[in-house]
């Protein structure tokens, strides 16, 4: 019987290393393949992510806009008594007198009118809550500053008519009359308006006094002299007549919007810039990352005596009329990044998005 014999043979060298070289193609063109596909995503990603960025940044100011002068039933500025011992340019937050008001970015670190009249801009010129303060050494250069003046809502209403040198006496639905002591305050009709600073808040089942004594600094009430009772609170009303309970009472807030560097970091471990918001007495808030440019323009009404609030024309703050009711909306530019960086290069995707916003309490009458 022939015994069969069996040969066992391996590859060669050359198959092997033909097998290695095809091995290395596939993996280069694997990675190269997940390479793509993460800068792709990254890419997609940024996009996304800067286009979430202007839709949030612009919800935030259109919520601000919306709000602007509201007062209630407002009444014509110069029908507003200011109750407090400082002028109007030295209550940065509390100037009902304007809805709308800013900072104009110059060329090199100015601004138009200085950032001196912020909130904290100046030793002179703080809010009556220190926490409140705005840094405008932090506040980027040749950007713009925006700022809302409105009553807070929901207001409250008188429950009894109020004298011109009387307490406001409010409702106070559950015992909750919304105001605490040092609140800034306005009452309002349609006709006539005051602002003053609450002492005292004094509850009562369903409704709560405001008192309102003097003091001596500029966020406190002015008095005058009634011989013989002495100091009484100064007159809340210009036109000498008493408000009726249709009267709107709330307390004054203001938002501010700027851009400062953001307090979190990228993923090159910097802090990008971002859009800052200041509400009222509270300290400045970071809302959106990636916001490193705001520029605003302020639609002018040039003919005030037709009783229609629109815009003739488009105009930088400082250029703005000193009248009033001419800004009935306002143009609002964002310069907006994606935050981390995405591209090939190591850089950040950026676009610039605009939206112009109507004032809906604009009030054009002089």
């Amino acid at each position: 019987m022939r015994r069969r014999v069996l040969f066992q043979t391996g590859f060669s060298l050359v198959e092997l290393l033909l097998a290695m070289l095809l091995g290395v193609v596939v993996i280069a063109g694997i990675i190269q393949l997940f390479v793509g596909n993460s800068r792709a995503s990254a890419l997609v990603g940024g996009q996304a992510r800067l286009q979430e960025n202007a839709r949030y940044a612009f919800e935030f100011i259109s919520r601000g806009a919306r709000r602007a002068g509201y007062f209630g039933c407002a009444p014509r500025p110069g029908n507003i008594v200011n109750g407090l011992n400082g002028e109007w340019s030295q209550l940065p937050e509390f100037d009902v007198t304007r809805a709308v008001d800013g900072n104009d970015g110059k060329p090199g670190a100015a601004w138009s009118p200085p950032l001196a009249g912020l909130p904290g801009g100046s030793p002179g010129n703080v809010n009556h809550d220190p926490r409140g303060a705005i840094d405008i050494n932090a506040i980027v250069a040749e950007t713009d500053v925006l700022v809302f003046r409105h009553i807070q809502q929901p207001g409250q209403k008188l429950v009894q008519p109020l004298q011109p040198t009387g307490d406001p006496v409010i409702t106070a639905p559950g015992g909750e009359p919304g105001f605490d002591v040092g609140d800034i305050v306005m009452l309002a009709d349609c006709e006539q308006g005051a602002v003053f600073r609450v002492t005292e808040v004094v509850a009562a089942a369903g409704s709560a006094t405001l008192r309102r004594a003097g003091g001596s600094g500029r966020f406190e009430n002015a008095s005058s002299l009634n011989s013989p009772q002495g100091l009484i609170p100064a007159t809340l009303s210009l036109l000498d007549r008493p408000y009726g309970q249709e009267t709107t009472v709330g307390a004054v807030q203001s938002t501010y919007f700027f851009i400062a560097p953001s307090r979190h970091l990228d993923n090159g471990g910097n802090n990008p810039l971002a859009l800052w918001q200041k509400v009222g007495g509270a300290g400045p808030v970071e809302v959106v990352q990636g916001i490193e440019d705001l520029q605003v323009l302020y639609g002018i009404d040039a003919t005030l005596d037709d009783g229609v609030a629109n815009p003739n024309q488009y105009v930088t703050f400082d250029a703005v009329p000193r009248g009033v009711g001419e800004i009935v909306s306002i143009r609002v530019e964002l310069r907006v990044n994606s935050v981390d960086s995405v591209t090939q290069e190591g850089e950040r995707l950026a676009r610039t998005f605009s939206k112009t916003i109507l004032l809906r309490n604009a009030n054009p009458e002089v």
